[in-house]
């Protein structure tokens, strides 16, 4: 266990959040935008982590998805990302693949991850330099030959349609060099699968911070490599990848080109 005030207060937070506000209400569901839902368990369970940052943290900044989207990483101070359901989608049509997750950056560098899977009842957390951990015990990625290699995918993004034809093309090159592809539809299982060697690499095309922050952390903390299309990962990289090993991770930017 990593003996971490902030990192403890988040995954408290995040925990008791779930317990006081996941029940998912059918009726509170709307859309976001076109092909994106938000329901009454995203906020509530928003609302209450940033209260409770406030209270505890009033100094500190908050990056949130639904209601904080715009706010930028500050320099010298602390920022918290909130994904309050990451993989609505799934919660909404009975699909249990999703999760709270938390992330806090120190002058623009990740500090801390912590990521709640409830229905798993999994807690995965790390803090820079001090690895990764599930449950109190410590988890690190697995090598597999390419050939017995599962790769999580993120969802499509209808508005990149670029993005979009870039996946396609990592899909149809590993089809036949690895054992199986997955799309989860949730990051949080895409990370939290690779840091625990459940799977060997996730592709992700998106820059939201809430969603991937706390994966790139944990990720990177239990040993797995952090990159981007065109080599290391940086806020500029249209597609983060965390890859077990350097053969896959070569293999999915091949496809890429």
């Amino acid at each position: 266990m990593i003996n971490d005030q902030k990192l403890i207060f988040i995954i408290d937070t995040i925990k008791s959040a779930y317990t006081d506000y996941g029940t998912y209400d059918k009726t509170s569901l709307t859309d976001k935008a076109m092909f994106d839902l938000v329901t009454s368990t995203d906020f509530n369970i928003e609302n209450y982590i940033i209260s409770k940052i406030k209270a505890q943290y009033p100094l500190d900044i908050i990056l949130s998805e639904e209601t904080n989207s715009q706010t930028a990483v500050a320099k010298g101070q602390c920022t918290w990302t909130i994904d309050p359901i990451d993989g609505t989608y799934n919660m909404a049509n009975g699909i249990k693949l999703y999760g709270i997750q938390c992330a806090m950056y120190i002058d623009g560098s990740l500090n801390l991850a912590a990521l709640y899977l409830p229905h798993f009842d999994e807690l995965y957390y790390a803090k820079s330099g001090e690895g990764a951990y599930m449950n109190g015990e410590r988890i690190n990625v697995k090598s597999n030959p390419l050939d017995h290699c599962v790769v999580s995918l993120g969802d499509f993004p209808h508005t990149r349609p670029n993005d979009t034809e870039q996946e396609l093309k990592v899909i149809a090159c590993l089809s036949s060099k690895i054992a199986r592809v997955r799309m989860f539809g949730a990051a949080c299982i895409d990370f939290a699968f690779v840091a625990s060697g459940k799977t060997s690499a996730t592709v992700i095309f998106t820059k939201n911070k809430w969603d991937i922050a706390p994966g790139i952390l944990l990720c990177q903390e239990a040993g797995a490599l952090l990159k981007g299309n065109d080599g290391e990962y940086t806020d500029e990289s249209n597609v983060v990848i965390a890859s077990a090993t350097e053969e896959l991770y070569q293999t999915i930017v091949e496809a890429l080109k």
